[in-house]
């Protein structure tokens, strides 16, 4: 017990100096975007095309290509009218998420995955409409382009969003973001 003692000072100023170079190279970036938001699915029958806005803190290491980030995301879609009846409503989707980003080599470019889940609020804009809390997961495809002190990216995700079958079932859509990490 007492050579355990005696070790672990020496055991902790290791950890803390290998631990202070790795974190001295870590990045972070605030992410801010907006695109359109495209209805697939059954949710193309109601809705159509509308906005997305992505606010966001991307983390990761200089040297590894793994990255995290944590989003907060709104999207609209507008009300798509029904010949000879009565307009739908526009919907209003929400979340909060947690993604991983695997980003691929690259000089002015650099392409990545991301996946994730995270919850989702959705409701329709209509008077007395209640909004829903579901779960659901993202996936999609983008890619940075450094600009100075700054990048800009671009990506598209597919969002599902699970929902009881009484109230909608399954949703999904997909945003593409256009936007500026600094």
């Amino acid at each position: 017990m007492k050579r355990l003692l005696r070790a672990t000072p020496i055991f902790l100023s290791l950890i803390l100096s290998v631990s202070s170079a790795a974190f001295g190279q870590k990045t972070y970036a605030v992410v801010l975007g907006g695109g359109a938001a495209i209805p697939v699915a059954k949710l193309n029958d109601l809705q159509k095309t509308g906005y997305s806005a992505i606010a966001a803190l991307a983390i990761g290491v200089a040297d590894l290509p793994l990255g995290v980030r944590f989003d907060a995301v709104y999207n609209n879609l507008r009300a798509k009218t029904q010949s000879g009846a009565t307009a739908s409503s526009d919907f209003r989707v929400m979340g909060a998420l947690a993604n991983l980003i695997f980003a691929f080599p690259g000089t002015s470019a650099k392409p990545y995955v991301i996946v994730g889940g995270g919850l989702y609020n959705s409701k329709a804009d209509v008077p007395g409409a209640r909004s829903q809390n579901n779960v659901g997961v993202n996936a999609g495809l983008g890619a940075t382009f450094g600009i100075g002190p700054f990048a800009i990216f671009l990506e598209s995700r597919y969002h599902s969003i699970s929902r009881g079958v009484k109230k909608g079932g399954v949703f999904q859509f997909v945003p593409i973001t256009f936007g500026v990490m600094f």
